[in-house]
């Protein structure tokens, strides 16, 4: 018998614990304990039709409309082993439960819950009624584990447990939404098109809608332009009015659609005139908040990197110490991390090459740390590479490419960490007028120490200007109203940020979502940093457009939800009723929106069917009917007659030999009499 069973996400954990441990059994602080994990979730939830009685298994296999929304009441949400794989480990961990006296959840610790429902899956699964703790370690570092697990939190029911509930009801919400896919895909197809499946999601379908309606306003942008008088002193500085967007009246006045009115205007004007400065005033800007995983993405991308790339390599430099937990919701650092941070910055700034001598900055910042963070923003990891030939090396067995992309994700890390080390960003703002005309004015900032931006910065370095001119003259301005930017990464990100309290999902959520729909000719297609609806994201955009499952606000209140539901402030079925509600409000819409899809796509394809012609062979003495062709082969007569015979026969396919003979099969639970290659003889 020993006190803990330890149960790690997965083995690159467990490994780490028994590093940090001194192996895979022992004693930790006075209780013995034996270590166990799982690979990721272990188990899933049954169909739809196989959680509800037999009576309704017609209604929940049906993709028609008239079968939906569910009744949310009438699901069991039972799970299953994933695989047999899965069925394997959970037995193991099963008889190891039996030796313990207490379960220890160390699954990651992320602010979805996921961890914590990864963990209580097996829990139940293994139906242990004994006591359950929960270590929250900021790190897998040999002190993060050990300090962790110096401070376990008594969580045997489940219940009370705020970040299981929370991840319970996003896994089911996100499981009955389903319906939406099913909505989508039926009429797709009611359409005439030929579609496998088109997927709706919670965040998903947000940034579908996002991406498409930016591609229609570029699609629909029509330039109007104008010429707008303005002047230009002798050393370059251009001087124009103050003009707010919403400002209809100055915009039609001083923004002339025809240039013979622009030029009569310029006429009222004397040219040279006097310019002078109105002030200069000497501002600092501190550093950028720390990086996170949609700005490591966006980073990223403009060098060619995947969105699943990144994350995959960053998930793997964390699990070796080099960086520190991507799935964080942190946007600062503890005092502690900072410490740390501190005191490993010259050997960080050694190896990405940054200037020792920038990092003067050694009291932390309020804007970047606070004792309310948990595992803390990205940031360097307690293992410092001595070259960055380390760092490829710890992703040796991904691409040369991923092996790049590994040192690019830490030198940028990197990077954004030691900018908070460095000094303000010193700047002179100047302001200068036309003397006789007041309202032109120009503004210019001058650098005067880069500091942190000579480590981090979003934009390219300011560069020196020059000093305000004496006299400045007329000229016409030609401007239009600007083009829609194209959707970019970074642009995505930043709408899904403006939406909420906190945006819509944590960035490392965001992340994950566009590296799943952007993976495998997905929803989304990107092209470096661009981004681009692909045929099924466009047709899924079409039919989401302005329902409840596309929409940012909606989403946004859903998320929200979520987290009030963690604090046991609402009643979580409440919440996971909402998609009943969503599914009832947005069919009506989508149907409508399905009419349209020829105005976009055009006419779904004619599909030219092949007829397959059938003949009768005898099996065991009873006739029966099957293809004369099986894949790219075409049964001759002969070859028939000896099926019917019950004789083995063999003949060319693709690059060998394929022999086979009449035999009973199944398909999708139908039961048929067919040809059966025997593929081990392959060749032969």
């Amino acid at each position: 018998m020993f006190d803990y069973l330890i149960l790690t996400e997965k083995k690159s954990a467990f490994d780490n614990f028994v590093a940090a441990l001194g192996g895979e059994t022992g004693t930790v602080n006075g209780h013995t304990y034996q270590l166990t994990h799982a690979q990721g979730h272990l188990l899933e939830f049954l169909d739809p039709v196989d959680q509800v009685a037999p009576n309704l298994k017609d209604k929940y296999e049906s993709w028609e409309l008239k079968d939906l929304p569910w009744n949310l009441q009438d699901l069991t949400w039972r799970k299953k082993a994933k695989n047999g794989s899965a069925q394997k480990m959970i037995k193991k961990i099963a008889n190891e439960s039996r030796q313990a006296q207490a379960i220890v959840i160390a699954t990651d610790n992320d602010p979805s819950g996921e961890g914590e429902l990864l963990a209580w899956e097996i829990i139940n699964a293994i139906n242990w009624r004994g006591p359950v703790y929960r270590e929250y370690h900021d790190d897998e570092s040999k002190k993060g584990i050990q300090k962790a697990l110096r401070n376990l939190r008594d969580i045997s029911s489940q219940k009370k447990d705020g970040d299981y509930i929370k991840a319970v009801l996003r896994q089911r919400w996100d499981f009955a939404s389903m319906q939406a896919t099913r909505v989508s895909t039926t009429l797709a197809r009611s359409e005439g098109y030929r579609v496998k499946v088109i997927n709706q999601g919670r965040l998903k379908s947000v940034m579908l809608a996002f991406t498409f309606d930016q591609l229609q306003r570029i699609k629909h942008y029509q330039k109007k332009p104008y010429y707008e008088v303005k002047f230009k002193d002798n050393n370059g500085h251009v001087y124009a009015r103050k003009v707010r967007k919403e400002d209809e009246e100055l915009i039609k006045k001083i923004r002339h659609a025809d240039i013979k009115l622009a030029k009569q205007e310029q006429s009222t004007y004397s040219s040279p005139a006097e310019v002078k400065l109105l002030s200069c005033t000497r501002k600092k800007q501190v550093p950028n908040t720390l990086i996170d995983m949609t700005g490591i993405d966006s980073a990223m991308a403009a060098k060619g990197y995947s969105s699943a790339m990144v994350e995959e390599v960053y998930q793997e430099l964390y699990e070796k110490h080099y960086l520190s937990y991507p799935r964080t919701g942190d946007k600062v650092i503890t005092n502690d991390q900072f410490i740390e941070l501190m005191n490993n910055a010259d050997q960080i700034a050694a190896v990405i090459n940054v200037d020792q001598s920038l990092l003067t900055h050694r009291q932390p910042r309020e804007k970047f740390v606070k004792d309310s963070a948990t595992h803390g923003a990205n940031r360097p990891g307690e293992k410092i590479p001595e070259t960055m030939e380390e760092l490829k090396k710890a992703v040796s067995g991904k691409s040369e490419k991923a092996q790049d992309c590994a040192v690019d994700i830490y030198k940028l890390v990197a990077a954004s960490a030691l900018s908070i080390l460095a000094e303000d960003y010193v700047y002179d703002s100047y302001e200068a007028c036309v003397v006789n005309y007041p309202d032109f004015v120009t503004h210019f900032n001058q650098p005067v120490e880069y500091n942190y931006r000579l480590i981090y910065s979003e934009d390219n370095l300011s560069k020196q200007q020059q000093p305000i001119g004496s006299s400045a003259i007329t000229f016409i301005d030609e401007g239009a109203n600007p083009k829609p930017a194209w959707p970019t990464k970074k642009w995505l990100y930043r709408r899904l940020s403006t939406y909420g309290k906190y945006g819509i999902g944590t960035p490392a959520t965001q992340q994950s979502t566009l590296a799943a729909i952007t993976s495998n000719n997905g929803l989304l297609k990107a092209k470096g940093a661009k981004l681009n609806l692909t045929d099924t994201g466009l047709m899924s955009a079409l039919i989401g457009y302005n329902t409840y499952i596309a929409s940012p606000k909606i989403t946004a209140q859903l998320f929200d939800a979520m987290d009030v539901v963690a604090k046991f402030e609402m009643d979580p079925n409440k919440v996971l009723n909402t998609v009943t509600q969503v599914i009832k409000h947005d069919i009506p819409i989508m149907q409508r929106n399905a009419k349209h899809l020829k105005d976009i796509l055009g006419a779904p394809k004619k599909v030219k069917y092949e007829k397959k012609e059938k003949v009768m062979v005898q099996f065991q003495g009873k006739a029966v009917q099957i293809s004369r062709k099986w894949g790219t082969h075409t049964f001759t007569d002969q070859e028939l007659e000896d099926l019917s015979a019950g004789k083995i026969i063999t003949f060319k396919y693709k690059k060998g030999n394929l022999s086979g003979q009449l035999g009973p099969s199944e398909y999708k639970g139908r039961e048929f009499i067919g040809f059966i290659p025997d593929f081990k003889k392959r060749g032969k």
